[in-house]
């Protein structure tokens, strides 16, 4: 089925830049924003260097209009048997009958003087003959030859977008950036992944102290626009490694605890709480990490709540978790906890529940607002609704 929102083709065009190199992702979101919302016939000129590179932004692009229900094509003059100019021009107006766009490679090997003056000559019959996007993939010398041999023709381009990659020096690693909340857009965390994709893979890769930094941050941003199988994957097979051969005990607990979050957030309850029973929690108890330990109970609870077993969840945010946040006199995670323990109460809905709910959230709200909090107004919200 078509996703046809501009929600769901922003998403889709931000998701598949950021695989490129961070310094193609302007020109590519320009020219996939050109194919989707220019005129129905559009000369396109792309200039690579790399035929690999080249193929993967071609799929990302069929990838992104295959959803949108518009198929692309190809037409590799490499391979194919085409003439002459004539016979390109017949197979582009064959395909342009059910493609929205095309992709025209192998023009290095194949356009000479004669076939760029035929392109030229011809230009105005594709134009208002051909209703299709064409995209036509060259490198640098070919650039030249069209502007030399076909001037009118490259005066009718739409956009020249460059994806060149010559050989670079080693780049700066970027610096880890953790944040609570992240006010980014959807483009600015596509572009970030790119940076980070480009880092994790460099060769040689960052130390690993390092590394391990960077793959979480990725993880993170992949998890925040909906890509959890992706985030799932860096986790368990790059970045538990990087933890494994450092010895880090603690980091590596912690990212069992965001892999049991994926897990919780795809509705796999029992194997989130495995990891956090069997994994996590026993990792913060052999190093006395008693704030870790209480989170991570109330992960537990989070989960016994998910299923159903309310009793066990309200028994372990009562006796095993807010006693902790008292103790430590952490007065924002002690007010969540109430604030849950009340939310609690309000699922169960026995006898009572409802009077007990209230008064923890109130005392929460209270917290919360002297604390100039954000979770101020969402308790608010809560106490609005029970009380209706």
């Amino acid at each position: 089925m078509a996703r046809n929102g501009p929600f769901d083709f922003d998403y889709a065009r931000h998701w598949v830049a950021s695989a490129l190199r961070p310094e193609h992702v302007a020109d590519f979101q320009r020219l996939i924003k050109r194919l989707r919302y220019g005129s129905h016939f559009q000369l396109l000129f792309a200039e690579f260097t790399e035929a690999s590179y080249r193929n993967m932004l071609m799929e990302q692009l069929d990838h992104v209009f295959a959803d949108l229900g518009q198929p692309v094509a190809q037409i590799d003059l490499s391979t194919h048997n085409v003439a002459d100019f004539a016979a390109l021009e017949t197979e582009l107006r064959r395909l342009a009958s059910n493609h929205a766009a095309i992709h025209l490679t192998g023009v290095d090997g194949w356009f000479d003087k004669d076939r760029w003056q035929d392109f030229n000559i011809r230009r105005e019959a594709i134009a208002f003959g051909i209703p299709v996007r064409l995209i036509v993939w060259l490198s640098a010398e070919s650039v030249t030859q069209v502007i030399d041999l076909a001037p009118d023709l490259w005066a009718w381009r739409g956009g020249v977008y460059a994806f060149t990659t010559t050989p670079v020096g080693p780049r700066e690693i970027p610096q880890p950036q953790m944040n609570l909340v992240d006010p980014r857009t959807l483009a600015e965390r596509s572009y970030r992944i790119a940076i980070l994709r480009e880092s994790v893979a460099a060769k040689p890769p960052p130390d690993d102290e390092i590394l391990g930094l960077l793959l979480d941050e990725l993880a993170d941003l992949l998890a925040s626009i909906g890509q959890l199988d992706e985030a799932l994957r860096i986790r368990q097979e790059e970045q538990l490694p990087v933890y494994e051969r450092l010895g880090d005990v603690r980091a590596r607990a912690v990212t069992l605890g965001k892999i049991a979050d994926v897990y919780q957030a795809r509705g796999q309850l029992d194997e989130a709480l495995r990891i956090r029973q069997e994994e996590q929690l026993p990792v913060y108890e052999r190093l006395g990490d008693v704030r870790a330990r209480a989170v991570t109970l109330g992960k537990i609870a989070d989960v016994y709540q998910a299923r159903g077993q309310l009793d066990e969840a309200l028994r372990i945010r009562q006796e095993e978790q807010l006693p902790v946040y008292e103790r430590l006199q952490a007065a924002r995670d002690a007010l969540i906890c109430r604030a849950n323990i009340g939310i609690n109460y309000l699922a169960r809905n026995s006898a009572g529940d409802r009077e007990k709910a209230l008064a923890l959230l109130r005392l929460a709200l209270q917290a919360a607002q002297a604390l100039k909090l954000p979770e101020a107004q969402q308790i608010a919200e809560i106490i609005r609704h029970a009380e209706e």
